[in-house]
């Protein structure tokens, strides 16, 4: 399995520069995780990534910082990845970063 890392800060979501976000194929299922490393806003919060890819998303809890990302998402040369959070009356919402995929 391979992991792809991000790294949350308030609303901004960004790609951790130490992770080597090449060479990732479209049409993979099963094989591709993502990891979230998150700033203090958002402590206490039930997390959800949002993967999008061609106009569509595939909402995927977030538990103990990872989630699968879909096979749906990994269909075309780049799909999206933002992050919403939620705990009592709060709510928190990430920009949208896009990853390239290379097409098979």
């Amino acid at each position: 399995m391979r992991t792809l890392k991000f790294i949350i800060t308030a609303q901004n979501i960004q790609k951790d520069p130490d992770c080597d976000f090449t060479g990732i194929v479209a049409g993979t299922q099963g094989y591709l995780q993502a990891e979230f490393l998150f700033s203090e806003e958002w402590a206490g919060c039930r997390m959800a990534a949002v993967f999008s890819c061609m106009r569509k998303e595939y909402p995927q809890p977030i538990k103990n910082g990872r989630c699968v990302i879909p096979a749906e998402a990994l269909t075309w040369d780049n799909f999206g990845v933002r992050v919403v959070g939620q705990r009592d009356s709060y709510r928190i919402t990430t920009n949208e970063v896009k990853v390239k995929q290379e097409r098979k």
